[in-house]
């Protein structure tokens, strides 16, 4: 808190240098005692809010038939990924509702995917082909695109 309140002393003794008055700097005891007039500064914010009615209890209750669908995981057929620009990989599994996805290096060398277009998929897991929950766990194992998959 000490330190915020000297930062704040001085932004608004800089304030009062473009004035005329004095900075932050060392000062001789005339310019101390006029940095000590120094502007205010006032901050208004203006919060809008909105209240949502609650539901009436027909409205909240959820038709048998919606249940039941819902209730089933979704599925998706796993792409072959393996060639692929790992980003392009990537959009291809979001696309499909997927969104569990761990990369590794395929070298083994523990390289973290910074820039993933400049990246190709070696392996996958699940096999490509395969039906699949969208709540599963797709690991692709990558190599830079200028290095060859082991």
């Amino acid at each position: 808190m000490r330190i915020l309140s000297k930062v704040a002393a001085c932004f608004l003794l800089t304030l009062a240098a473009a004035s005329g008055l004095s900075g932050c700097g060392g000062s001789s005891a005339s310019e101390a005692t006029t940095a000590a007039v120094a502007p205010t500064v006032t901050v208004s914010t203006t919060v809008e809010v909105t209240a949502t009615p609650s539901p009436s209890e027909s409205e909240s209750e959820v038709p048998a038939e919606v249940e039941s669908t819902t209730a089933a995981p979704e599925t998706f057929t796993m792409p072959k990924l393996v060639g692929q620009n790992l980003q392009l990989a990537q959009d291809m599994l979001q696309k499909d509702g997927s969104f569990l996805l761990d990369q590794v290096d395929a070298l083994g060398l523990g390289r973290i995917q910074v820039m993933d277009s400049n990246w190709q998929v070696c392996t996958q897991s699940p096999k490509a082909g395969k039906e699949v929950p969208v709540d599963t766990m797709v690991t692709l194992a990558s190599v830079k695109l200028t290095e060859d998959c082991p």
